[in-house]
């Protein structure tokens, strides 16, 4: 699975993580699927807030595609260095968002990203104290149960970020009617190259959750 996972991040990591071209106007890469869950990295690579560049949450943008290719979801990633598509009001990637959920009748968005945490926390699931899930409530408890299956540690942070009316699963849940998830993974246990168990079992983790909207 590593040798995989690092070709699928190598266009990401190229020009340490601003991307394939930093120059490029292409804003964002789709893949096609035939279920009806879009998957969206939009930290895979360096973004620009204000005047600073923001790192690029690695691994977040290999995990997508492997999940949308290992279970037929759609998916959404930055690919080339722009502003960040989770804190600007109007953004290319959102719309690119709504335009997928709304022309493939899509039933779910996960957004992936990635952080340091202070315990050892495998996912965080964030939701926005629910106002993301459009009324399906029981999904955090089922990502928690599947989790314990692969021995992931699930916790659930319900403390919205500030500016949050701007992100991604606040647009995509508001605009479109549909639950949006962001799932937040450990940086440690993305660490592939030497933490290769806890990224597989990350993977099957999401890869069953997903695989419930089929």
């Amino acid at each position: 699975m590593k040798d995989e996972i690092l070709d699928l991040e190598a266009d990401f990591a190229n020009n340490e993580y601003f991307g394939t071209n930093v120059w490029t106007e292409e804003k964002y890469r789709v893949l096609s699927g035939s279920l009806p869950v879009l998957l969206s990295a939009p930290h895979a690579v360096n973004q620009i807030r204000g005047e600073d560049v923001r790192e690029a949450e690695k691994f977040t943008g290999a995990l997508t595609r492997y999940l949308s290719n290992a279970t037929s979801s759609y998916a959404i990633f930055q690919l080339f260095t722009h502003s960040d598509p989770n804190a600007d009001e109007e953004h290319n990637y959102k719309n690119g968002i709504i335009n997928l959920i709304e022309s493939y009748k899509i039933h779910l968005l996960i957004d992936i990203h990635s952080s340091s945490f202070t315990d050892d926390t495998d996912l965080d699931i964030v939701t926005n104290q629910g106002m993301t899930l459009c009324g399906m409530s029981n999904l955090p408890e089922k990502i928690k149960i599947i989790g314990s299956k692969y021995g992931v540690s699930v916790d659930e942070n319900n403390v919205p970020n500030k500016s949050s009316e701007n992100e991604i699963i606040a647009v995509s849940s508001l605009i479109c009617g549909i639950p949006s998830i962001r799932i937040v993974i450990n940086n440690k246990k993305l660490d592939i190259v030497n933490n290769e168990e806890s990224f597989k079992n990350i993977c099957e983790t999401i890869k069953e959750f997903i695989l419930l909207f089929k």
